[in-house]
């Protein structure tokens, strides 16, 4: 069985793998990248952070055209094209994962997409598309990110129970929306789906949204 040898194994490619795997090279180590998914830049990058302050940045016109009649600018009402928001926001994704995948074969970094199982305590096995690839390392970084919850109450196999993931794709604007924990994914995407029309509650069951955040801006 051949197997890769390398100084450094990084399993996840998000801002945490990426980062450290840059950092590593950077210092000279050999650094093998694995992630599961084509486009790098882990959960931030595909199903969190980027996505949702993309979106937010394109409502943010309606709402800054409805209030501009107070200053004698008149818009009508905006046209909201779903498809194309989707494919606009899609595209800001893959020019910064393209970007990251860039960097990485400028630092000679080798990029394995697939699944990883550690074998043992030097040894990892990568699940691909065209097969087995066994990696034999000195150091392994784990930056594998975070995934929804979805209690078991709610998870009830309706597509209309979503999590911030499926909210995130914009498959309709329903008329009204709940959505459960207000930090700040939550009131992200309730600012979103309300500013494209949709009446929205928030449940939280602590004392008050966004908690750690500075009083003000709560």
């Amino acid at each position: 069985m051949q197997k890769t040898k390398t100084d450094i194994v990084v399993v996840g490619a998000g801002p945490g793998g990426y980062t450290a795997a840059f950092y590593a090279r950077d210092k000279g180590e050999k650094v093998v990248l694995i992630d599961r998914t084509e486009r790098l830049g882990g959960v931030c990058l595909n199903e969190g952070c980027i996505p949702s302050k993309a979106l937010l940045h394109a409502t943010k016109l309606i709402k800054e055209a409805k209030s501009s009649s107070s200053r004698g600018i008149h818009f009508g009402e905006p046209q909201i094209n779903l498809d194309e928001m989707r494919t606009w926001k899609n595209g800001i994704l893959d020019k910064l994962g393209s970007g990251i995948r860039q960097l990485a074969k400028k630092r000679e970094i080798e990029v394995i997409l697939g699944r990883a199982y550690f074998e043992d305590s030097k040894t990892v096995r990568v699940e691909t598309k065209t097969g087995q690839q066994f990696i034999e390392f000195d150091k392994a970084i784990i930056a594998v990110g975070s995934k929804p919850t979805l209690p078991k109450t709610f998870d009830l196999g309706n597509p209309r129970i979503m999590t911030s993931t499926e909210a995130l794709e914009l498959q309709e604007i329903p008329e009204n929306i709940l959505i459960v924990g207000g930090g700040y994914i939550g009131m992200e995407l309730g600012t979103v789906y309300s500013t494209l029309g949709s009446e929205v509650v928030v449940v939280e069951s602590l004392g008050g949204i966004l908690m750690g955040a500075d009083a003000d801006l709560v």
